[in-house]
Parts: structure tokens; C-alpha cells; sequence
């Protein structure tokens, strides 16, 4: 074991990627390990503030991914056509989702092989190779993208994919499955590399709480969901699950069947530190900094007491990585892009 002084020693000399595999191993670190995100509106005001861009030299870039692609297809000025045939209206941000490719509860007609093959070509290892070594300091994710419930409605369109829950359900499941074997042979063209974790990204909920309810999260979601993350574990990497919204009612599922880390927790929908009170032994947490009142609407004093918190009381224990639950985005004061810039790089 090492001595008080040795185990000091170690933590100054922690490294991004080190300092983070210590927080998710639930271990003390020198500085609570962070990601904060910028859109780049926000990043334009503050190169003006601080005259350059010298002040992305202050904080500390903890992670990377490697992902997967996208194909843009644009058919008209302002709507592209992605690789699941979705076509999309980038008028507004984010793009909305304007035609599907699965007009009717049924698969006919669907060519899920010729969509594998596609997506796996997409990905382009040789860089993805460079990435991971230009970055041996980080810590790495493989960023497999939009997961199942994601997925199935941009195929179904979000109304008819609710619909399908409850009076198609063996069409729903049946295109869960296809979307879950898409999603397995994507895992293991990631996991295939050295990486640290897998990265899903499925919104279940909004600010309410589970879009499907929590019952049919249970039932359609959650068996399939095991799959995807015991398939990861068996490739010795971590589970990393991104969703919006109000996931409370689920978080005791997701841990049961492997989730190792929870991002983005919204504080506006959960309360984030009675998470962190009753799962936060086992369960790692990722955000916390709320950008619908505090970045946006609250004062400078707000946003540092409010950061400091979430070091402290967060970050007790290890299992936690300071971040806002969305980039900051243009209606984040340039005074509060600021003040989080300085408590994030003075730790």
C-alpha cells in the first residue's frame, strides 16, 4: 500500500487520462477531472474577451472520442438525407427530423444489412488509430452514437414510434432487435481499438421523466440495453450512457444491468445530489452545471458557488466528472462563460 506521502507523490504527477481512470475507479485525485464543452458562438465572445485563444490553454482536456461518422446527402438547400434514409431541415438547430424511411409499422422493404455495411464502412479506423495515439494521455471513448430508442423513432418518427410501444409491439420490438444488432457489430469495430469506454448516446426522457414510461422502458429498453453493455464489459471496456431528462425512476435498472457511467444529468429535471446521495457508490456521474437557469439566467457568484458545489459535495468520494449537462450555448452570458472557465482551470 502506499504511504500518505507516496500517494501524493502519485497524484501530482496524475495525467488526464490517469487522473480520470483514478475518478471512475471511486479514488481520490488531485483536482476533480472535468469536460466543458463550448459551442462556438460562446467561443467567439470569449477569444474576443481575452484577445485570442489563449485561454483554451486554462483548462485541461481530460477526454477524447473516436466515432463514427455521419453522411449528409443534401437534396435541397436546406434538407440532407443521412445514411438511415432520415431526412432532416437544418433551418433550425438542432436539424428536425422532416420524412422517415419507415412510414409503416413493418420492416418490408428495409435493407438493415445494406445499412450495416454502409455504417461500417463509414468508419475510418486508420484515423480514428491516429487519434487515440496523438492522444495517449486521455482518456478514450469509442462514440457509437444515437442508440435504440434514438434510433427507432428518427427511423418511425417520434409520435409513431410512441404509438408502435403500445399497439404494434411486436413490430417495435422486432425493429429494436435489428437496431441492437446494428449496434453490436458498431461496438465491436470500436472495441477493436485501444479505447477506455464505449459512449451510447439514447435519450430516455425529458424534463417529466421517461418518454416510453418506465414500464415500457423496462420491457422493450432495458433486456436489450443489457445485451449492448454486457457485450462491452466482455471486451474489458467501460459503459458510458448519455440521456436527457428525467432518468431517476430507471437509474436502479440501468446499474443492475452494467451501466458505469451516467451523463448528462440535468439538474433542471433531477436533483443531482440526491444521485450522488444513492448511487453514487457504484454508479459514476458525468455533469451537473445546469444550462437552462444557472449558466444562462444566474450571476457570476451563482455560476462559482454553484460549481464549487458540485466539486465538493459531487466530486466527495471519486465517481464524478465536473461538466455542464449541455455545452454552453450562445444564451450563456459571456461574464458566466467566463467565471465557469476560471473555476474549472483553477482545479
Amino acid at each position: 500500500m502506499l504511504s500518505k506521502d507516496n500517494r501524493g507523490a502519485a497524484m501530482s504527477k496524475m495525467t488526464p487520462k490517469t487522473r480520470a481512470q483514478a475518478a471512475f475507479n471511486f479514488e481520490k485525485t488531485d483536482i476533480v477531472p472535468y469536460d466543458i464543452p463550448i459551442e462556438p458562438e460562446v467561443e467567439e465572445r470569449l477569444n474576443e474577451h481575452y484577445g485570442g485563444s489563449a485561454w483554451e490553454k486554462m483548462l485541461q482536456k481530460h477526454f477524447v472520442n473516436v466515432a463514427f461518422p455521419s453522411e449528409m446527402e443534401f437534396v435541397n438547400e436546406t434538407c440532407f438525407k443521412d445514411e438511415y434514409g432520415c431526412v432532416w431541415d437544418v433551418r433550425a438547430l438542432p436539424p428536425h427530423l422532416l420524412e422517415v424511411p419507415l412510414n409503416e409499422p413493418s420492416l418490408k422493404g428495409y435493407d438493415f444489412d445494406r445499412l450495416q455495411k454502409t455504417i461500417l464502412g463509414m468508419f475510418h479506423e486508420d484515423s480514428a488509430r491516429s487519434i487515440i495515439e496523438e492522444n495517449q494521455d486521455k482518456f478514450v471513448f469509442g462514440y457509437v452514437g444515437s442508440s435504440l430508442f434514438e434510433t427507432s423513432w428518427k427511423l418511425r418518427g417520434f409520435e409513431n414510434a410512441l404509438v408502435d410501444s403500445i399497439l404494434h409491439s411486436a413490430f417495435y420490438e422486432e425493429l429494436l432487435d435489428r437496431i441492437m444488432e446494428l449496434q453490436l457489430a458498431m461496438i465491436d469495430r470500436v472495441c477493436g481499438l485501444p479505447i477506455d469506454a464505449v459512449f451510447l448516446g439514447d435519450d430516455w426522457g425529458d424534463q417529466r421523466g421517461i418518454l416510453l414510461g418506465p414500464d415500457r422502458w423496462r420491457r422493450f429498453l432495458k433486456p436489450r440495453f443489457k445485451k449492448l453493455f454486457d457485450h462491452i464489459h466482455q471486451a474489458g471496456k467501460m459503459v458510458m450512457m448519455h440521456s436527457c431528462g428525467n432518468v431517476f425512476d430507471v437509474i436502479p435498472d440501468a446499474l443492475e444491468i452494467g451501466l458505469d457511467i451516467l451523463e448528462s444529468l440535468q439538474p433542471e429535471a433531477m436533483d443531482v445530489y440526491e444521485i450522488k446521495k444513492r448511487y453514487g457508490k457504484n454508479l459514476r456521474l458525468w455533469g451537473g452545471l445546469g444550462t437552462q437557469q444557472v449558466l444562462p439566467f444566474g450571476t457570476t457568484d451563482d455560476v462559482r458557488h454553484e460549481i464549487r458545489r458540485l466539486i465538493s459535495e459531487m466530486g466527495s468520494g471519486g465517481g464524478y466528472i465536473l461538466a455542464p449537462a449541455k455545452p454552453l450555448m450562445q444564451e450563456v452570458p459571456t461574464e458566466n462563460a467566463i467565471a465557469a472557465i476560471e473555476e474549472f482551470s483553477q482545479r
